[in-house]
């Protein structure tokens, strides 16, 4: 079931260089790419086991040691969503003639007796951080069955358990630190190339381990976008793209991820967007005394409209309060500004708005619900609002001309109202 990482490894990059599908430029109408499984793309991920304090009936052995604590990891709930087999992994850690050991159920046979063990030199409560524990464990390569898109489809996952190396603590229980296992995992993406209008490019799909799939795409010469970049905007399934002054829908995705299909919506330009360059929907809402505005409305008079999404729990938007009422100030007379709370209290957005006489408009939605629920408002999914703050800035006719998050997003729109001043 196992194969060797360097096996894995050699047989994704001859496949990941096979450029299928390249070969020929697509001029216009509804067309697909071919994907390949490529690990250089992705990252790592990093996942802490459950320490156990009984023996689960389904062991059939666990090994005799001067100390043992048995561990597990659930597939289906911490690694991938939905894995069907196999749906967890065993583990232990402990101490052998004064050596700290672990080992792993590399074989899924639900026996920790016949599994490879790796020793240690880390005598009790005697370790570093900065001891690098991982060196000496090879990654191994598990096959398994999992839900994905609608579909049970094949996949596998590059991972290796390791020793914690005091990122994992538990205040209530000082030998967890010692004791806890981790798994390192590889993230591997899909790939693929095309041409357009004799135009190289190429496309990325990242599962997540949110029940959503990311699709990124750029020029063949240029990189990705990066969730880093301070105005990232997510793009899904069934999402509208602009490739070559012509707009497509991402359709569909084969079941194994092996191929992209992309439906050219014939149109040259589309009715609203929600990134850079865009004309954004003219949404309507009641604001925080329930009030009811839109867009268009606090563009009336005004050659500009600042949209904050933020919240009283996030220390970058408080951070960047100030900036944004300096804005205000300075700019009343050609910019009107909104801001989203999405926050858990109507009444503390109220209280926080007045102490720091952020004096404009205001829009509450309602993040925790009373059972401990998170809600996710229509306005921030349309919008594709993901990280806080972001910030939007929009001309009089509705069009996007910056947006992004932080501090860096803040400052281009600040340049944008110094230039407009000097004319």
């Amino acid at each position: 079931m196992n194969k060797l990482l360097l096996s894995g490894l050699i047989l994704l990059f001859l496949s990941c260089n096979k450029n299928k599908g390249v070969e020929k430029s697509i001029e216009t109408g509804d067309f697909s790419v071919v994907m390949q499984k490529k690990i250089a793309l992705g990252g790592k991920t990093n996942y802490t086991f459950r320490t156990l304090d009984s023996i689960p009936k389904e062991l059939k052995a666990v090994p005799e040691l001067d100390t043992v604590k048995l561990q597990y990891l659930i597939f289906r709930s911490s690694l991938e969503p939905d894995s069907i087999v196999p749906n967890k992994i065993y583990a232990y850690s402990g101490y052998d003639q004064g050596k700290f050991v672990i080992s792993y159920d590399l074989n899924f046979n639900k026996d920790l007796t016949d599994d490879k063990k790796y020793y240690f030199d880390r005598p009790y409560g005697k370790w570093t951080r900065k001891d690098n524990y991982r060196k000496n464990i090879p990654y191994d390569t598990i096959q398994y069955l999992e839900y994905k898109e609608g579909n049970v489809i094949k996949d596998s996952l590059i991972y290796r358990v390791v020793p914690n190396d005091s990122t994992a603590v538990n205040p209530n229980d000082a030998s967890y630190v010692e004791q806890v296992l981790k798994m390192d995992t590889y993230n591997h993406w899909w790939y693929g190339e095309f041409i357009l209008n004799n135009e190289k490019y190429k496309t990325s799909i990242q599962p997540s381990s949110f029940l959503k799939t990311s699709i990124t795409y750029s020029k063949l010469n240029e990189d990705f976008p990066q969730r880093e970049d301070y105005d990232f905007v997510d793009t899904e399934l069934k999402d509208t793209i602009e490739i070559e002054n012509s707009y497509y829908r991402i359709d569909s995705i084969s079941n194994d991820f092996s191929e992209l299909f992309l439906k050219d919506l014939k149109i040259k330009e589309r009715s609203h967007g929600v990134s850079s360059g865009e004309k954004i929907k003219d949404f309507k809402f009641n604001d925080i005394r329930f009030r009811s505005l839109s867009f268009s409305q606090l563009l009336v008079d005004k050659d500009y409209l600042l949209i904050d999404f933020w919240g009283t729990w996030c220390a970058p938007c408080l951070k960047l309060n100030p900036s944004v009422l300096k804005i205000n100030n300075e700019h009343a007379s050609q910019l009107s500004i909104l801001s989203f709370a999405y926050d858990d209290k109507r009444n503390k957005v109220f209280e926080h708005v007045k102490e720091y006489q952020m004096d404009w408009n205001h829009v509450f939605l309602q993040r925790d619900l009373k059972d401990g629920t998170k809600t996710y408002p229509k306005i921030l999914k349309e919008l594709k609002i993901e990280a806080f703050p972001t910030f939007i800035l929009l001309d009089k006719n509705r069009n996007i001309l910056v947006r992004g998050t932080g501090e860096v997003s803040l400052n281009k729109i600040k340049e944008i109202l110094l230039e407009k001043d000097k004319t």
